[in-house]
């Protein structure tokens, strides 16, 4: 069945959970899969098949089951360090730090975020809620607020902070994003409180169950496995908030929307790798999600002729090197948007933006090159 598909993203985290009870070098396990699962992302052909046959509890249980051991990497975690397996001090230990970080900073981003996506845009208050503790362990309980009231009514214009720019980079992106998404929140949030006639400051606000979730993991690991044991808890939380960011960067970079025009199915990258989709949970297949927000992921038909990514690991690592991301991808894969896919009034904001980005202004350059070429002749 389709469905078990989906399994590699609880599959994934699991061999985290695995790596903290084994102890030693095996904490390093959680990290190992991401190499791996590059691999064949990259090699294996590009999966452009709707699914068929998902049987909805068996897929949907799969995102419940990451949940489950998102927690339970976290307390494997701290009884590694607490029953000595995983030494945070003494001899070896920074490599044990280092393979702790990595591997909980890793899984807490990937599959998470894709897992709490999907559950946060769910009608029911149970999912919604597991997705707001599952967004804890990459420090952003309450991203759901800001993603509901902003990215999905302003994506692609400069409304959304989700919607990198041309010529950002990488890095600034993600400072940029993690500073909008948490004042997204507290707006959103505010509002809502306001148009029930409640003050914003009132304990129904969830900015004070943002705060309780975000100071949970780090206290737990404390408690039960020391003051080191919290620091990298910490650590690892700020560092997936960081990829979160990071990987949210090749979804809509440099794309461009009139405000307030109907989304169009090339307002989207689509990343239709035959690991990211279902490790991603179709986030990377998504440009249906945008049209009808309650469409389930198994329900989202690829667009394998709308506008096209690489592999979505691949992006991430040549968009560590800015050059690298600009001139093998960003670049020509915005030309042919721009040619292709935008409408009249995209291909102007196009230029504008490419200006303000110091790039080529290729579609003038095109005009001017048709026009002299037509003089002549």
């Amino acid at each position: 069945m389709d469905a078990l598909r989906y399994y590699l993203a609880p599959a994934t985290t699991l061999c985290g959970v695995i790596g903290f009870l084994l102890g030693g070098d095996a904490v390093w396990l959680g990290l190992a899969t991401f190499p791996v699962l590059l691999f064949f992302d990259v090699v294996l052909p590009r999966d452009e098949s709707p699914r068929s046959g998902v049987v909805p509890i068996v897929a949907d249980f799969a995102l419940y089951l990451h949940v489950v051991l998102i927690v339970a990497l976290y307390a494997a975690f701290a009884w590694s360090v607490h029953g000595g397996q995983n030494p945070l001090t003494g001899p070896g230990s920074l490599s044990q730090i280092l393979g702790s970080l990595l591997s909980l900073s890793w899984l807490s981003a990937v599959p998470n975020l894709p897992v709490a996506h999907e559950l946060m845009h769910r009608r029911h208050w149970l999912p919604r809620r597991l997705s707001q503790l599952a967004s804890a362990f990459y420090g952003d309980p309450n991203r759901d607020i800001g993603h509901v009231m902003t990215h999905h009514i302003h994506l692609d214009t400069p409304r959304d902070c989700d919607t990198p720019l041309r010529g950002e980079i990488l890095y600034t992106f993600v400072w940029r994003a993690t500073i909008g998404s948490y004042a997204d929140a507290i707006r959103g949030e505010a509002s809502n409180l306001r148009r029930s006639g409640r003050s914003p400051w009132s304990w129904r606000n969830r900015l004070w169950q943002q705060l309780a979730l975000l100071a949970l993991p780090p206290f737990a690991c404390a408690l039960f496995a020391g003051f080191r044991a919290a620091v990298v808890c910490v650590c690892a939380i700020f560092i997936a908030k960081a990829l979160v960011e990071a990987f949210n960067y090749f979804q809509h970079y440099g794309l461009q929307r009139v405000e307030g025009t109907p989304v169009r199915l090339h307002h989207a990258w689509n990343h239709l790798g035959s690991i990211v989709r279902p490790l991603g949970v179709e986030i990377t297949n998504h440009i249906h999600h945008h049209l009808d927000s309650y469409r389930r992921f198994y329900d989202l038909p690829p667009e394998p002729k709308a506008p096209q990514m690489p592999s979505l690991f691949l992006c991430f690592l040549l968009g560590l090197v800015p050059p690298l991301w600009f001139a093998w991808v960003a670049k020509p894969r915005l030309k042919d948007w721009d040619r292709r896919f935008a409408t009249p009034a995209e291909r102007k904001l196009a230029m504008e933006a490419n200006a303000r980005a110091g790039w080529p202004l290729w579609l003038d350059e095109e005009v001017n090159a048709n026009a002299s070429q037509g003089a002549r002749t």
